[in-house]
């Protein structure tokens, strides 16, 4: 016979990790399509209001996940989720870890890119004409891999979501809600 789990979902995270959850995960959602179709266009103005959206928006990303760290350092978290199978239990705080260390990796390669890249000038006066047709530089290509595996992390992340609540019948998103 299988055990009913049932985890206190009354438990929520502190307010200002609430905001920062999904501020930053609007930004990132938003950042995925914007970095894609940034990287497919010609240097034009247009490219360039591109990189800075970009960088604005990732940026603020950077920013949120050291704020967030530092919440959890701070404040009290609920307590870890309950599966009925610790290595599923391992498995969903190293998912949760990762995701802090791919959005440091990831900010720091745009960064460098930027650098790197010489993208500054360019971006600064909004002359497209710096812009070299193809950018390639190695910051840019670890930036393509933390890419890709923070979109494979947030669809594992958003499935554990679903999969919890299809499984157990617990609405996770309880914790992390606004009020």
């Amino acid at each position: 016979m299988k055990t009913v789990l049932k985890n206190d979902l009354s438990k929520k995270y502190s307010r200002g990790t609430i905001a920062i959850h999904w501020i930053s995960f609007l930004l990132i959602v938003a950042l995925i399509p914007v970095g894609f179709f940034m990287a497919d266009t010609e240097p034009s103005v247009k490219k360039i209001l591109l990189y800075r959206l970009h960088m604005v928006m990732g940026v603020t990303v950077f920013v949120l996940t050291l704020l967030r760290v530092w919440f959890f350092l701070k404040h009290q978290r609920p307590p870890k989720l309950e599966t009925g199978d610790s290595l599923h239990n391992k498995l969903v705080v190293r998912i949760e870890n990762s995701f802090y260390f791919v959005l440091i990796l990831l900010s720091t390669s745009g960064l460098a890119t930027v650098i790197f890249g010489e993208l500054g000038q360019a971006i600064k006066t909004s002359d497209y004409t710096l812009l070299s047709k193809k950018l390639d530089v190695p910051p840019l290509v670890g930036h393509q891999i933390f890419a890709k595996i923070l979109i494979a992390l947030l669809i594992v992340h958003i499935a554990g979501v679903i999969n919890h609540y299809i499984k157990f019948k617990e609405n996770t998103l309880k914790r992390i809600l606004p009020k």
